[in-house]
């Protein structure tokens, strides 16, 4: 996917709901909730930056001119929140280019260490890749992790990712789902229903 506002592609799903999470577009009003996780080394540090980014003002609002502005229709940066009343914002979900054709990139992070290991970070990813393979849109999904984030790498398991390969560097790994795998293990079959 080299641009999700190709006029022969669908966007990507804007809304996706699950049992506790709904996954949004982010707006203006998630920046306090942003700055803080991306200048926070303990969250940004799963992901290899150790020092968290050092966003000031200036930087978030930079982002927000060339991730959300003008994309109403395209949005690739959303926000996990909890379904409740306030939705809570607990995380970022961000679909990110791939040079391969039918394949789309993730990212995501829980900006609340509360809700680690809780399963929350695996619900958001499967209610997502669910509703992305729903669109007929891409057939594989990538996710890149640090090869010691244990987490990451069960999270990416439970929702029946393999490493697809090791980084030269050796540090960084790319994680796949195809749809077919996915279907696999989470569709029930008619015994199961």
């Amino acid at each position: 996917m080299t641009n999700n506002c190709h006029p022969d592609f669908p966007p990507v799903p804007q809304f996706v709901e699950s049992e506790r999470l709904l996954i949004r577009p982010s707006t203006r009003a998630d920046a306090p909730y942003l700055k803080k996780w991306w200048n926070d080394p303990a969250i940004t540090a799963q992901g290899g930056n150790v020092d968290g980014m050092q966003y000031d003002d200036d930087d978030i609002e930079a982002w927000f001119r060339r991730y959300v502005d003008g994309r109403d229709a395209c949005r690739t940066h959303f926000v996990i929140c909890l379904q409740n009343r306030a939705q809570t914002p607990i995380g970022e979900f961000y679909i990110a280019s791939d040079d391969r054709p039918g394949s789309v990139g993730v990212a995501l992070i829980l900006g609340r260490a509360e809700f680690w290991e809780q399963g929350y970070a695996a619900e958001a990813l499967r209610a997502y890749v669910a509703a992305l393979f729903e669109t007929g849109f891409c057939g594989a999904v990538r996710l890149d992790t640090r090869v010691n984030n244990k987490r990451a790498i069960q999270m990416c398991e439970e929702v029946s990712f393999e490493v697809e390969h090791v980084w030269a560097n050796g540090l960084f790994q790319t994680m796949i789902l195809t749809e077919d795998a996915f279907r696999l293990k989470h569709t029930p079959t008619q015994d199961q229903s």
